[in-house]
């Protein structure tokens, strides 16, 4: 009993064995795709004088022969009906992820022969109703990627698998957005800003929120730099004891910015308006000692009681000169916290008005 009941073991062991073998064999790819090779891309215009990006690459020798066997004969590989290799060009640009952006059209496909007989893939970068110009392709960054495959299936079976090739190279394109998420009135002064090299790295993807206290020192400093055509010299790099950065430490050095005590700076803390206009007042003494800093004429405020006292100065002073306007409804709002825009249109206003005095 003990042998009839091993020898059933054992032949079920063998049979379970050779059923993998089979799942296996049947689960295994015809073949295998080399990965696209220098892949590159090219801003073009088709005769409608409309722009789009012209993508080629290079396929490898074992590409071009795998495909050249499916061409003449799908069943070429045995026990597989195997379809020519094509490619699959995925592009992304903006906050979109690959393959999701608005575009013309939604072929994003090829096939190796169609590519190989001199034809490009063009990738259109925005929807029909855009094309006029709608979208300006040189003001973007965008970034391409490729791969090669074949839908295959079994004999005798659906054709519903793949063989995919590793991607291509990486190829990114165009130039990044100076800045983003600025207010229609703010755009005329942000060009000048980006001349003037004022749109810092920490501001430029965001200029319509709120401004941090670091933030504002980068922008004050690089508007001194510029004035003075000189590198402003930092504070002690223990100054402070939440911050080295440096050009806070130039900042505070040339008496733009201080301390909140303690030996801290408070680098993440947003600034309200009267703070900025404080800094804003400081900024033009450090630029133009001889500036008249007198505030006779400057205008009132429906809601002047609500500022400071030892501010009311330097909001009188950089709303007479308009650097840093109030709001329609006729108040300065001092507690409201201010906007990297904001600060950016004063810091250009401020430039433009003392800038030349320096020539």
């Amino acid at each position: 009993m003990k042998r009839k009941a091993w020898s059933l073991a054992l032949a079920l062991s063998i049979g379970l064995c050779f059923l993998s073998l089979v799942v296996s064999a049947s689960d295994s790819v015809p073949f295998s795709l080399d990965a696209p090779e220098n892949l590159t891309v090219e801003l073009k215009r088709d005769q409608n004088n409309w722009p789009y990006f012209a993508v080629t690459l290079d396929v490898p020798e074992s590409v071009q022969t795998i495909n050249a066997n499916l061409s003449e004969d799908y069943q070429h590989y045995p026990g597989a009906n195997c379809l020519p290799v094509a490619i699959r060009f995925e592009s992304k640009y903006g906050d979109y992820d690959w393959n999701e952006a608005p575009s013309m059209y939604t072929l994003t496909e090829m096939a190796v022969s169609d590519l190989l007989g001199g034809h490009e893939y063009g990738y259109y970068p925005y929807e029909e109703e855009d094309a006029a110009g709608g979208i300006n392709v040189e003001a973007e960054v965008y970034s391409f990627r490729a791969y090669f495959y074949s839908s295959w299936g079994h004999l005798n079976s659906f054709i519903d698998k793949e063989v995919q090739s590793d991607y291509s190279n990486l190829v990114v394109i165009g130039n990044p957005a100076a800045y983003r998420g600025a207010s229609d009135w703010a755009i005329e002064d942000l060009d000048q800003a980006v001349e003037y090299g004022f749109i810092t790295e920490r501001i430029k993807d965001d200029v319509g929120g709120f401004i941090t206290r670091e933030e504002f020192a980068e922008l004050a400093v690089q508007m001194y730099e510029l004035y003075t055509g000189k590198e402003a010299e930092p504070a002690p790099r223990d100054t402070f004891t939440d911050t080295d950065n440096p050009e806070i430490l130039k900042a505070h050095a040339l008496g733009i910015v201080v301390g909140i005590g303690n030996n801290q700076f408070a680098p993440d803390v947003l600034i309200n308006r009267e703070q900025m206009a404080a800094m804003l007042y400081r900024s033009v003494e450090v630029l133009n000692p001889e500036a008249d800093m007198s505030i006779v004429g400057a205008p009132t405020f429906d809601d002047e009681k609500d500022i400071a006292p030892y501010f009311v100065t330097n909001v009188k002073f950089i709303a007479k000169h308009n650097f840093l306007t109030s709001l329609e409804s006729g108040q300065f709002a001092p507690k409201t916290f201010s906007t990297r825009e904001q600060a950016v249109v004063a810091a250009v206003r401020i430039f433009d008005a003392y800038g030349g005095e320096n020539d």
